[in-house]
């Protein structure tokens, strides 16, 4: 193809038997399909075979790998394209649309701090800058050891509570700054148990 005789037409696209398929170097493609751990395979298929009859199946696929890794793995994202028939291309779209998804290797606890207006005028945004020097990591990281991953929200629905944050599914409201190391040390506790 003479990419300099392009009109933008769009005809190529049609016709291209490649389209969505991505494209990568050799050595890439390679290692691209390697799971982390050999049962994470039989997780994932097990997880694809429970829904596979049912019709507007990725969202659950996807939200159940999610639950499972608490990110979703490339070689999961290229099994699920592969045993749906659907381009990865579009699964990768899908994904990265919803907020509930993550595609990069996130902690075991996730912390979301609220900065909405009601939590943001009492005060949330010290809980915020309490929470990062407790942590040792910025909004939007996780910390080294993979235990905590710490993400602003607009809203956590308790807004009467605010300041409120919210580690995986217990939520605490009336927070101030002082108390944040003890919330977080509860639940390095819990992982040492």
């Amino acid at each position: 193809m003479d990419a300099s005789k392009c009109t933008g037409c769009g005809t190529c696209m049609e016709a291209c038997p490649v389209r969505y398929e991505v494209q990568l170097p050799e050595t890439v493609k390679l290692a691209r399909t390697a799971y982390a751990k050999a049962t994470d395979e039989e997780v994932v298929a097990d997880i694809i075979d429970r829904y596979r009859e049912e019709r507007g199946n990725l969202l659950p696929i996807l939200l159940d790998i999610n639950r499972q890794f608490n990110w979703l793995p490339r070689p999961a994202l290229e099994h699920v394209a592969d045993e749906l028939g659907a381009p990865l291309t579009e699964i990768i779209r899908v994904a990265s649309f919803y907020n509930a998804f993550s595609l990069v290797p996130r902690g075991k606890h996730i912390v979301n701090i609220c900065l909405g207006t009601g939590c943001f005028v009492k005060g949330s945004p010290k809980l915020l800058d309490r929470l990062e020097k407790t942590l040792k990591i910025k909004h939007g990281q996780t910390t080294k050891d993979f235990l905590f991953t710490l993400e602003v929200v607009r809203c956590i629905g308790c807004c009467a509570l605010g300041p409120a944050l919210r580690v995986g599914a217990d939520t605490y409201g009336r927070v101030s700054p002082e108390q944040v190391p003890e919330i977080i040390d509860s639940y390095r506790k819990s992982v040492s148990l």
